[in-house]
């Protein structure tokens, strides 16, 4: 069995190297390109948002390479991700191919994850399952706290690009500690290859929160590499939405980080009082959060057509006009424009650094 499973920011990353070592045959999809997305947009329904189109185009591009086997979470719900897998299992079959699919019946339950995770390797005792899949969620909090540090140095770097360069050698660090020991040593040195790249100590970057459904905020496919260019134009990162975090908040590896669904829930309290799905009640309870530590404005961005979104940036623009806090609302598709992307950024960041510098109200 050669398995594959859709990109979603470094998640491939986090599992594919553990999972190789325990008999699985792991055939991930190109990075995606124009191309991923044109097939997946070709063979798609209208209505399907642009997470479910690059996901498609993946299992394509992976089915043509040679992958015999797709891995796809499933599960209920408002949004309409736990529907993806069966649709896109008819959609690939009636184009003729070949495989088998597999997906987790209830994502949210550990034993269904390790049930799944026994089911595609050698590992047949239960215990091993549970430490290969803590062991995988470890990874990906390693590879989140990377990015964060990128997101920290990249405004501030003096000679650019070179943050780029560490984070990519951090995210191959990171991939090649195969076992717990080898991670624990290994952030350590994460943190001093970023400590190494010369940056302007005096600067104070204006900072944007960002926010919005899973998949666009952590694939920079999907969202144009926009932290990337926001970091290009001295701006600093803060995202609100980690994989990490989602996972830990299911899954518990890491008991004392706050369960940061829970914490939103808390903050969001008198604007929504109920998740309307997926991560609108993040998206409501971390931009009120955002405001309160004095970042200074908030970017949503979601899919088109993403339900749980258009709820959560309807009352997202009323805390902007109730509290007088800058918020930027964008929606990806197929259709959307790098250069439109650049220029609303650039027209954004703008409008904080005068803001911060009083030469606009704040009311």
């Amino acid at each position: 069995m050669r398995l594959t499973v859709p990109h979603m920011g470094l998640l491939s990353t986090a599992y594919t190297r553990v999972l190789r070592q325990y008999g699985v045959d792991m055939q991930p999809p190109p990075a995606a390109t124009v191309r991923t997305l044109n097939l997946g947009v070709k063979h798609s329904p209208e209505f399907a948002c642009l997470p479910f189109k690059i996901n498609l185009g993946n299992m394509m591009e992976a089915l043509d390479n040679g992958a015999d086997a797709i891995l796809m979470p499933g599960g209920y719900g408002p949004c309409r991700f736990g529907y993806y897998g069966i649709i896109q299992e008819q959609i690939l079959r009636e184009l003729g191919y070949q495989f088998r699919m597999s997906t987790t019946d209830n994502p949210d339950r550990l034993s269904d994850m390790i049930d799944t995770i026994r089911d595609i390797s050698r590992i047949k005792n239960r215990s091993d399952g549970y430490r290969v899949f803590f062991l995988i969620l470890m990874r990906m909090a390693a590879l989140d706290r990377a990015t964060a540090l990128y997101h920290y140095y990249k405004p501030r770097e003096i000679d650019r690009g070179e943050t780029d360069a560490v984070l990519k050698e951090a995210v191959r660090v990171i991939d090649r500690a195969d076992s717990y020991a080898k991670l624990f040593r290994t952030m350590p040195s994460v943190k001093k290859m970023f400590r190494s790249v010369p940056i302007d100590k005096g600067f104070r970057p204006v900072t944007v929160g960002i926010l919005g459904e899973i998949f666009v905020v952590i694939e920079p496919f999907a969202n144009l590499e926009i932290e990337k260019k926001l970091g290009e134009m001295r701006v600093e990162v803060r995202r609100g939405v980690w994989l990490s975090d989602w996972l830990n908040d299911r899954f518990r590896f890491r008991p004392f980080r706050r369960n940061q669904t829970a914490y939103a829930k808390k903050l969001a309290r008198g604007y929504l009082n109920y998740p309307a799905g997926g991560e609108s009640i993040e998206t409501v309870g971390k931009t009120l959060l955002f405001q309160k530590k004095g970042v200074d404005g908030v970017l949503h961005i979601m899919p088109f057509t993403c339900m749980p979104e258009l709820v959560a940036s309807t009352i997202i623009n009323r805390i902007s006009r109730d509290r007088g806090y800058p918020v930027l609302s964008m929606t990806f598709d197929e259709h959307v424009s790098e250069a439109n992307i650049i220029t609303r950024l650039e027209a954004f960041s703008d409008l904080l650094e005068r803001r911060r510098n009083g030469s606009i109200s704040r009311h």
